[in-house]
């Protein structure tokens, strides 16, 4: 096939990768670069008999302040999770019921139309444990996988406790997972407020999926915020985190270069005090520097 000059979309591409290569240059300067080359809900968990009515009104009083709040890193736990599988056509019927379910909930708490929002919330209710649990779990994984779902999530977890964040979807991911690759940063503190007014053996944010992914892991592709609910969880763990491995033997460090953004590299940088980090090694023998060619 006979190859012409380069046209200007493709130009244009061509200095975006080379940009994206370049972004981690900065942080090792001088240096030589080419040398880097379940889980069930609570048993306790009851469906609320009086209405949830008032439970939009709470909204808006829980706060997302992270200023008086201690870190994370002193809970970490594991969590297990479900093998990978293929959706049946049944499956797939009851993935579109509760994504329709969903996004009335969803324009129902917008409109701030709560006699509705109870009516609708009470189908998640009444199918949470049975024949229809797959449906109603569906809604709460839709809720998880929104960028605006968090009031829903807050109503949801009001009628069934902290341990929906427990529940695991088909692909071995739970709704912290999804949570944390879609969510912003106050989706992340909402949930560290809820697992410190009350007691729990477990921390969501060490999960792992189908995939030995953590919580981490996923937050490194998430490019909401311009990466803050990355840089929120950076913050909050312990640095270990960042070198934890997913099953391609991937640590977090290599994703986040194949996703985020400089400020993000930056980050993980000050948190990990120094570059070393940036040449560990992981799938294929890559670094840090070779996924950054990818984003």
């Amino acid at each position: 096939m006979q190859k012409g000059p380069l046209g200007a979309s493709q130009l244009t591409s061509a200095s975006g990768r080379l940009e994206n290569f370049l972004r981690l240059h900065w942080l090792f300067g001088a240096e030589k670069l080419h040398n880097f080359t379940v889980l069930l809900l609570n048993p306790h968990s009851t469906v609320h008999k009086e209405r949830i009515s008032n439970s939009t009104q709470h909204i808006s009083s829980v706060s997302t302040s992270a200023a008086t709040q201690p870190p994370l890193s002193s809970r970490r736990h594991s969590c297990s999770s479900m093998a990978e599988r293929p959706q049946s056509p049944s499956e797939s019927s009851e993935y579109e019921a509760s994504q329709s379910l969903y996004s009335q909930i969803k324009q129902a708490v917008a409109a701030g139309d709560e006699r509705l929002t109870d009516d609708l919330l009470f189908q998640v209710s009444e199918n949470i444990v049975g024949p229809g649990e797959d449906f109603a779990k569906g809604v709460i994984f839709a809720a998880a996988r929104d960028r605006d779902g968090l009031p829903v999530l807050r109503l949801l977890e009001m009628g069934h406790g902290v341990d929906i964040f427990r529940l695991v979807d088909s692909d071995g991911d739970s709704v912290t997972h999804l949570a944390a690759k879609s969510q912003t940063a106050e989706t992340m503190e909402f949930l560290k407020q809820l697992l410190q007014s009350i007691e729990v053996d477990w921390n969501p944010f060490e999960a792992r999926d189908s995939r030995q992914k953590t919580v981490m892991h996923r937050a490194a592709e998430n490019l909401t915020d311009h990466g803050s609910t990355f840089q929120w969880l950076i913050f909050e763990l312990e640095a270990d985190c960042l070198t934890d491995r997913d099953a391609d033997n991937d640590t977090v460090i290599h994703t986040a270069a194949q996703f985020q953004m400089a400020e993000s590299m930056q980050f993980i940088k000050e948190k990990m005090n120094g570059v070393e980090c940036f040449k560990l090694r992981g799938w294929n023998n890559r670094t840090a520097v070779h996924c950054a060619a990818f984003n």
